[in-house]
């Protein structure tokens, strides 16, 4: 009973910290790129415009991805009237929730002590801790997909549970309208059924009623499928048409089997991503691989689980196109697995000595960064021309550094588990506040949109608050200068042929005297005098500049035929 008791509070100290963990710097940031922008953006105007059905970002249509991901954030916006709040909550709740499902799934196939390692090793994994504190789709599309794979192993290995099969499928459909790989979750069914054939599962799981999980999952697709092909195939619009075909086919099928970015070689997660990005896991995996074939002899759950991590590094594998997220959904059955096997055999001296090797060195490099950036002024002239950056942030990150490594070297001296949780806690909540606030300025273009409205009221004074045109424009850019901008902006749609841009772009700045617009300096445009144009510095690795009117060319012969978004 007290034994009992000790473990479970334990397991609830535990996922304290790792609310802490998650939570930890939410609102201090603004979004990122290379994706938050984006995610942001598209959120925004869904409330703002009030059109949830289809993403949009700057008044176009964005084909890449189902809506879930920005419905969530966009949701959170209505719920807190921030969007730099909002934007995180969705992969910070979604982290908790597979971390939560992660521990029951343990304890209930084996004991609460694998269930309690389960849950630390995949909340020591870099790739689980990134990925819940970031803006990104690839935690959310986890969750549904582990959500999908608990009630599986729920239903088939534990307990027969119909509730659970149902939302397993329910989850799956959530997964695909949330990114096309959803349906991930049905690849444990291969194992399902060599453990079948051999016996190793309970018997009679199946029953007829197992047919209406499919039904469901396409149910919860076409809650928002259906309108789209309803107004793409039925009504005919064109706008719902071309996303359809995005999203249906070049997003999936095509990016799938002939992706146009990310190609990476077949060996890319097993070489780069998971001995880096898993490594807590991978490190108990390889230390204690000789009793990894008997404990999943004995446990065909966690067999089963073992079989479908394979399967969907394979899966992701035989894309030429790779990112490391990709996998992050198998990584949950992968810290299951090494936490039964700690379970079953201790935290051995060895794992401890090369746990605490683990956390030493980064630790050590941070106060060695940290004094560089005090003691080297080369160093500190080299980070400033290279970001665009200044003294007083290089000094400021020095300090972070500092206090972060000298923190991080000093727990060492605690008691290995004590001393695990907090570097962790350290290595994770003072980056996410300190550290971001002092970088915010700098993964931003604020500074550099609000040195445009400046130089707009100061030249323009009485079109320096845009009405109810805007008189912005800009080319050549990412959604961060959308969602950022402290005036309106127009743009002239995001894949606009450059030529085209150039034309479009020339005909609008010089259809009236107090337009202006923002183009990156080395921007080949053809159609102004950059000689009149207005520096405006550096955001994001480009400079750019501030073209007024008179910079235009009294005629330009690129073709303007390209449409003008606002």
């Amino acid at each position: 009973m007290t034994s009992a008791f000790a473990h479970n509070r334990t397991a609830i100290i535990l996922f304290v910290v790792a609310t802490v963990i998650i939570f930890a710097g939410i609102g201090v940031r603004d979004a990122w790129p290379p994706d938050e922008p984006r995610f942001a953006l598209v959120a925004k105007e869904m409330v703002t415009s009030g059109q949830w059905l289809i993403p949009m970002r700057g008044g176009e249509i964005y084909p890449d991805k189902p809506p879930i991901f920005m419905w969530c954030i966009a949701l959170f916006y209505l719920m807190t009237g921030s969007l730099s709040v909002a934007m995180l909550l969705p992969s910070a709740i979604a982290s908790l929730i597979t971390l939560a499902l992660t521990y029951r799934l343990a304890r209930a196939l084996a004991d609460e002590k694998t269930a309690i390692f389960s849950m630390l090793l995949l909340l020591l994994s870099p790739q689980f801790v990134i990925q819940a504190k970031f803006a990104q789709i690839d935690a959310l599309v986890a969750c549904f997909i582990w959500v999908g794979v608990y009630g599986f192993v729920r239903h088939f290995c534990i307990a027969k549970s119909w509730r659970w099969y149902y939302m397993a499928w329910a989850a799956m459909g959530l997964g695909i309208i949330t990114k096309g790989v959803g349906f991930l979750p049905v690849l444990i069914f291969i194992p399902f059924s060599f453990l079948a054939f051999k016996h190793q599962l309970p018997s009679k799981r199946w029953e007829k009623r197992a047919l209406f999980g499919p039904l469901i999952m396409l149910a919860v697709i076409l809650v928002w499928l259906g309108p789209v092909l309803y107004l793409g195939v039925y009504q005919q619009d064109p706008m719902i048409q071309q996303y359809l075909s995005n999203i249906l086919l070049k997003q999936t099928a095509q990016r799938y089997a002939n992706a146009w970015h990310h190609i990476e070689p077949w060996y890319y997660y097993i070489v780069k991503v998971i001995p880096l990005f898993w490594l807590p896991s991978i490190v108990v995996l390889v230390l204690k691989r000789k009793e990894l074939k008997l404990a999943l002899n004995e446990h065909p759950a966690f067999f089963a689980l073992a079989f479908w991590a394979v399967l969907v590094v394979i899966f992701f594998s035989y894309s030429p196109g790779k990112r490391g997220v990709y996998v992050l959904p198998a990584l949950p059955a992968v810290a299951m697995i090494a936490g039964l096997l700690l379970s079953r055999g201790g935290m051995s001296r060895t794992i401890e000595t090369i746990g605490r090797i683990i956390t030493l060195v980064p630790s050590l490099l941070l106060v060695a960064a940290g004094a560089m950036f005090l003691l080297s002024d080369q160093t500190v002239s080299t980070l400033i021309s290279r970001y665009h950056s200044d003294v007083i942030t290089i000094n400021t990150l020095a300090a972070i550094c500092l206090l972060l490594g000298t923190l991080t070297v000093a727990v060492q001296g605690l008691r290995f588990s004590k001393h695990i949780v907090a570097w962790l806690i350290l290595i994770t909540v003072i980056p996410s506040t300190l550290g971001a606030w002092a970088l915010n300025d700098i993964r931003t273009p604020t500074h550099l949109l609000h040195r445009a409205q400046m130089q707009i009221s100061h030249l323009s004074p009485n079109e320096a608050a845009p009405k109810e045109e805007s008189m912005v424009g800009i080319v050549d850019f990412k959604e961060q200068y959308l969602l950022f901008s402290p005036f309106s902006l127009t743009h002239f749609g995001y894949h606009t042929p450059k030529d085209i841009e150039n034309g479009t772009a020339w005909a609008w700045l010089n259809a009236h005297p107090s337009r202006f617009l923002l183009a990156p300096k080395d921007y080949d445009f053809q159609c102004v005098d950059l000689e009149k144009s207005i520096p405006l510095g550096f955001a994001h690795r480009d400079e750019w500049l501030l073209i007024p009117s008179i910079a235009a060319h009294s005629n330009c012969t690129l073709s303007s035929d390209g449409p003008t978004f606002h």
